[in-house]
């Protein structure tokens, strides 16, 4: 199982070497004991998972410098999950549950965060319960992907299933 995508913005040469390196992520397994499981013991699974995206990119990509839990100011606790800077862009790369609101959210704040041209912005969801709505969730992505392409930046949106 690997991440699918569902929506991008261009085919851009960036975004379209990142979207390669993160659909070759194998999944299998990684999330089988999410479901059911203390907030805690989620944010293990998750957080080594975020490891492996970071570790596959920094292979791939080694001219981006890749940070995890990038703060986005000192007063904040606010952290992007993976951050990539390079003189000429930035890469914002967010692992949540896929729930549209939550999608939304980081979209909106992090675009507000960052006056780089062109951010790359990624959604990277995970399974959740099965009562989140993943046609909702893949519907915000396209929302996503609009607002990004008018703003000059460029968006993907993938669902691990």
């Amino acid at each position: 199982m690997k991440p699918i995508l569902y929506k991008k913005t261009s085919n851009e040469l960036t975004q379209c070497s990142i979207i390669s390196c993160i659909s070759a992520i194998e999944c299998k397994g990684t999330f089988l004991s999410l479901l059911g499981a203390s907030q805690s013991e989620q944010k293990k699974i998750v957080g080594c998972f975020q490891k492996q995206v970071h570790a596959q990119l920094e292979f791939a990509r080694s001219d981006i410098n890749w940070t995890m839990e990038y703060r986005l100011c000192c007063n904040s606790k606010d952290t992007v999950d993976i951050f990539g800077e390079c003189p000429d862009y930035a890469v914002v790369i967010e692992l949540d549950k896929h729930r549209a609101d939550q999608v939304a959210k980081k979209f909106v704040s992090r675009l507000a965060s960052f006056q780089s041209n062109p951010l790359f912005f990624i959604s990277l969801c995970y399974p959740g319960t099965p009562a989140m709505n993943k046609s909702e969730c893949v519907k915000y992505f396209g929302y996503c992907a609009t607002l990004a392409s008018r703003m000059g930046n460029h968006y993907a949106g993938f669902i691990i299933e």
